[in-house]
């Protein structure tokens, strides 16, 4: 004669005999236990794949929320955030090189600022030419206006009379496009974030 096979009850963990191969509990009592225990298991599941969905949903509508929210904004906007990371990588190139203020020379500065040779208001097309982007102290920045006649000797030292005359020299119209500001600005944040990297090693 086979030998019964027995199992541990899915409720008390005690063995037991079976009388058949699907039932996994001791006493009927047991039994209802497990079965709303399983049900309850799969509401569980339920509830966690449902909240997963939303927060599929949510995340999908965020980014559409954001895009559309990107497409009113003006072209101003996108200029000034673009100008941010230009002047961030422009001020933290010439501070890893051990450079003074462009103007003035000096190492000492309440804040350090990147000073354009030619303004944005008067060059925009200029205004994110890493020549044309300077540290600056923030008093030859702001009390003194760019300190330029200073700016421009000490341009000349760095970079050459023909760059200095040939950014002089440009006034053509240029208007910038969207695309254009996003590649920079995101070239512009990748080549910080490398300089960081390497003064910190």
């Amino acid at each position: 004669m086979a030998k019964q096979p027995r199992r541990k009850c899915k409720v008390c963990r005690e063995w037991f005999h079976p009388v058949y191969s699907n039932v996994w509990w001791c006493c009927p009592e047991h039994g209802a236990q497990y079965a709303l225990a399983l049900r309850s298991k799969e509401k569980e599941k339920e509830q966690a794949k449902s909240a997963s969905e939303s927060k599929k949903i949510a995340k999908v509508e965020r980014a559409a929320w954001r895009r559309r929210k990107a497409a009113v904004k003006p072209l101003k906007h996108w200029e000034d955030l673009t100008q941010r990371a230009v002047n961030d990588l422009r001020r933290e190139s010439d501070l890893a090189n051990g450079d003074g203020c462009i103007s003035c020379g000096t190492h000492q500065s309440m804040e350090w600022q990147a000073g354009h040779y030619r303004t944005t208001a008067a060059a925009s097309h200029l205004r994110y030419e890493p020549d044309n982007i300077n540290l600056q102290c923030y008093e030859c920045n702001v009390h003194k206006s760019g300190n330029i006649e200073l700016y421009r000797i000490n341009l000349v030292k760095k970079i050459g009379e023909a760059r200095v005359v040939e950014m002089e020299c440009d006034n053509r119209v240029y208007r910038w496009t969207r695309e254009e500001l996003e590649t920079i600005r995101l070239n512009a944040r990748a080549q910080l974030r490398e300089l960081k990297r390497k003064e910190a090693a």
